[in-house]
């Protein structure tokens, strides 16, 4: 009797905004770690095991010994190449010292007239 298999898809986004996405066959009750082996994810974007920072099930993060189901998208992710607490505080900063500038604010009438009122300088509207 022929042993039962199933199909999963193997994706990475690489850092130029292409999308790596094939088709696995495994056996039944293959792990994750198994299904990226087998999808040759590692020779075919030119990656190695220190450039992923974790592996998930569907956007949700798993460990390589996850049993994996039919149907299944197994996803490498890359590690982040910039802290966003530091981007936030970055962005908090400078809309404090008035550098953003109107296009930068979000588009809502309460953010336009504080900046207004806290920018320096000639004001569009004022005269």
């Amino acid at each position: 009797m022929p042993e039962q298999c199933m199909t999963v898809m193997v994706c990475y986004a690489r850092a130029d905004g292409q999308v790596w996405l094939t088709a696995v066959t495994l056996p039944c009750d293959s792990t994750l770690a198994q299904a990226i082996e087998a999808s040759g994810v590692y020779q075919a974007c030119g990656i190695g095991q220190a450039d992923i920072a974790g592996f998930g099930v569907f956007g949700v993060r798993k460990p390589s010994d996850h049993v994996l189901k039919p149907g299944d998208r197994v996803e490498l992710y890359r590690a982040l190449t910039f802290d966003p607490m530091e981007s936030r505080r970055r962005r908090a900063a400078h809309r404090k010292s008035g550098i953003l500038k109107r296009k930068h604010l979000k588009k809502s009438k309460v953010a336009w007239q504080e900046y207004l009122e806290t920018s320096p300088g000639d004001k569009t509207g004022s005269h």
